[in-house]
């Protein structure tokens, strides 16, 4: 089994990081801190991607306009940057009848997640990657991580709602992939995770080399074959790299697309994998920085280690994935599957500031974001934003 990024890291791979320790030092941390990144472009293109079939709960598919609402054009523009909203991805017109769509359940505020840190399918969370399962001779796995299986007929049952998120992924594919071809920053705004698989895949199109760091509670690394649930926003990272032993209905046009190698995939935040999925991830060339690995080495040199294992020349593209359940509910109480002793405010931020000081940060999901399970807060403190409403 490969070791682990995170237990032995490379002598010279963490760039010290200078202390601030006279006021010149500390004006000029500061002014770092507030200016923008410099980036080859200027133009943000946000893409809507109001899409819930990959999960149980509606409400994620609320989230584009909600940001909208909340003046996040005001909020990018005022960093100098041009910003485009090419509205939202039309979702696919496959009849519940054709696609055998399983209804999904209305998000209440206050249900969702499993109580006591449980994912959705039972199985209990865990604090690092290193974790064994109770019992993992069960399913025999192969050396890059995926289930050996027969592939010689394609998959059925075991995605729910395949045709229609596989259809909405490739709507999501061509618009992406059209900004991005014309060197736009592209912002794609879900819906759940299983967006990730139509805007990674068109990112990797536009720019091959591109590399991605994946900000999630969980792996999203099931196949069909080892999902508990048949959920598929527990499964794109998985398709995404060709886990996928055989093709998925739905997702047909992904046989052709670019696949991520592993070595270019990083994890941060993980705690609540299911078994199999460990497995695959311990036994893959992934890099895995759960919550543990956070509090043992700060979220600073976690990103200088995931940056490095991902990049070590520091020339390639990168895609930043941030699922909001990464945060500790206390954080963004507002997702569907909260998993406790996750991200903090700080450190959440530290991750998207970190990449985009790169200036190598390209394109960005942001999904999971439900707002009929987030809670009205009327508070206000010093330092707000007073752009930002909602």
């Amino acid at each position: 089994m490969a070791s682990r990024p995170c237990d032995s890291p490379p002598e010279g791979a963490l760039a010290k990081r200078p202390c601030a320790d006279n006021a010149q030092a500390d004006e000029a941390s500061l002014t770092q801190n507030t200016q923008p990144a410099k980036q080859p472009f200027k133009i943000c293109t946000m893409v809507g991607a109001p899409f819930a079939d990959g999960q149980g709960l509606t409400g994620v598919d609320l989230a584009p306009n909600a940001l909208r609402k909340a003046n996040l054009k005001t909020v990018v523009e005022r960093l100098n940057w041009k910003f485009e909203d090419e509205g939202d991805v039309e979702p696919c017109d496959i009849t519940e009848a054709e696609a055998g769509v399983v209804k999904a359940t209305t998000a209440v505020a206050g249900a969702g997640g499993s109580p006591g840190g449980l994912n959705d399918s039972g199985i209990t969370t865990v604090s690092s990657i290193d974790d064994p399962p109770e019992d993992s001779s069960a399913t025999t796995v192969s050396g890059t991580g995926s289930v050996v299986e027969d592939s010689t007929c394609p998959y059925t049952g075991n995605v729910r709602n395949a045709p229609v998120c596989g259809e909405n992924c490739r709507r999501v594919f061509e618009k992406v992939h059209s900004a991005a071809v014309q060197n736009k920053f592209v912002f794609t705004v879900g819906g759940d995770h299983s967006i990730a698989a139509g805007s990674i895949a068109a990112v990797l199109k536009a720019r091959p080399d591109t590399a991605v760091i994946w900000v999630d509670a969980h792996g999203d690394c099931n196949t069909p074959a080892t999902s508990p649930s048949g959920n598929y926003h527990g499964m794109p990272a998985a398709h995404l790299m060709g886990w996928f032993e055989k093709s998925v209905k739905g997702f047909e046009w992904m046989d052709d697309c670019p696949k991520l190698p592993e070595a270019r995939l990083a994890f941060i935040g993980l705690r609540d994998l299911d078994d199999m999925e460990r497995v695959m991830l311990q036994r893959s060339d992934v890099a895995c920085y759960s919550m543990k690995d956070v509090d043992r080495y700060g979220i600073a040199r976690v990103m200088d280690m995931a940056l490095q294992r991902i990049d070590p020349d520091g020339k390639r593209p990168l895609h930043l994935s941030l699922d909001v359940d990464a945060c500790d509910p206390s954080v963004a109480p507002g997702t569907g599957t909260k998993a406790r002793g996750g991200l903090t405010y700080r450190e959440v931020h530290y991750i998207c500031e970190t990449m985009a000081d790169t200036e190598r940060l390209r394109s960005m999901d942001l999904v999971e974001i439900n707002p009929a399970l987030d809670p009205t807060d009327a508070e206000t403190m010093h330092g707000d934003d007073p752009d930002v409403t909602g």
